[in-house]
């Protein structure tokens, strides 16, 4: 891995870093990624989310490595952390401890109750607490709303059309018909 701290984008989809690959951690400054659980011979699983102001990677400040598979799962923008050179305060690294126990009780809320709820809290996540309709954030895949909810992707679809039709949601974007909107 370049040693170069910089700030670096990433287009939803894209794979940040892989488990097992050395690195350094990392700020979400905005967008969204997905970590999953991988090893050899074995399907990656959801582990976490993470959404603007939490950190990633911070298990190579005491392995060198990183532990789990993460993928953009919105465009996102990244930046080196801890922030400036040395090793992180302990403020610092307390708030962010917290920020992630934080972060995983939200994720664990993600997967209990009505399936209208979880994609609901979803996006409420992901937008950063706004109200999803005032998001101008594409949605993420609906295999991947699926796997973080524990739905199908027949239940988050039917989910995100009843959102459109209440209102929650914008109305999807017609392409390719000039003069129609």
């Amino acid at each position: 891995m370049n040693s170069v701290r910089q700030t670096q984008t990433h287009p939803a989809g894209s794979r940040i870093y892989g488990a097992g690959n050395p690195g350094q951690a990392w700020r979400v400054l905005s967008g969204a990624v997905r970590l999953d659980r991988s090893g050899p011979g074995v399907e990656p699983m959801f582990a976490n989310l993470a959404v603007e102001g939490d950190v990633i990677g911070a298990e190579t400040l005491l392995f060198q490595h990183y532990t789990f598979e993460a993928t953009a799962l919105a465009d996102c923008v990244l930046s080196p952390w801890p922030e400036g050179d040395g090793a992180p305060a302990g403020e610092s690294l307390l708030a962010a401890l917290t920020h992630s126990e934080t972060r995983a009780a939200d994720v664990v809320a993600l997967r209990c109750g009505q399936a209208v709820e979880r994609v609901t809290r979803l996006l409420f996540l992901l937008t950063g607490g706004r109200a999803p309709q005032l998001a101008d954030m594409p949605l993420p895949s609906r295999r991947d709303m699926a796997e973080i909810t524990a739905l199908t992707t027949e239940t988050v679809s039917r989910v995100v059309s009843q959102l459109r039709r209440a209102g929650i949601l914008p109305a999807r974007k017609q392409r390719g018909r000039p003069g129609k909107s």
